[in-house]
């Protein structure tokens, strides 16, 4: 008697419920580039490939807790190694994963509030008195030794932007 080996393989299927989610969201925005947060990107972007939250945690060596919270929307600032191993994944621009405030951290903060300010001719101590900020937290954003809030950031675009 000739024996040979069994071999199952499994799938892992979405739900109903879940794929149902993901249909209605990927219906509801067939473009990504009209999201405006981080985290829609993120799950339009694994919805696409049909993968679950632990598929992409284990992409961005994260645990599927943490890669849970990149979902729900709470973080302001978002780990950029963690985003860029997300993008080689999609094979995508990390800047496609990135909302305008992680966008401006990205392309480095500190240049572009320096530049900014130069191009109105304020000094560092004009800039800070129309934010409401000290001298110092002005100096150390452009030296990029503090990262802008996302509040600071949405003055900075109110006057600049």
């Amino acid at each position: 008697m000739v024996y040979a080996p069994l071999y199952i393989h499994s799938f892992r299927f979405l739900t109903s419920f879940h794929l149902r989610n993901a249909q209605d969201f990927i219906f509801a925005n067939p473009d990504p580039r009209t999201l405006d947060t981080v985290s829609d990107k993120l799950k339009w972007y694994r919805f696409q490939n049909g993968l679950q939250q632990s598929d992409m945690a284990k992409i961005m060596e994260v645990d599927r807790k943490t890669y849970s919270r990149y979902e729900e929307n709470v973080l302001d600032a978002y780990p950029l190694d963690k985003l860029e191993k997300a993008a080689v994944y999609y094979e995508i621009d990390i800047t496609e994963l990135l909302d305008k405030y992680n966008l401006f951290l990205y392309r480095g903060q500190g240049a572009q509030i320096k530049g900014l300010r130069k191009s109105l001719g304020l000094t560092q101590s004009e800039l800070a008195k129309r934010l409401g900020v000290s001298i110092q937290k002005v100096k150390n954003w452009e030296r990029e030794k503090v990262r802008v809030s996302r509040g600071t950031f949405e003055k900075l675009s109110q006057f600049f932007f």
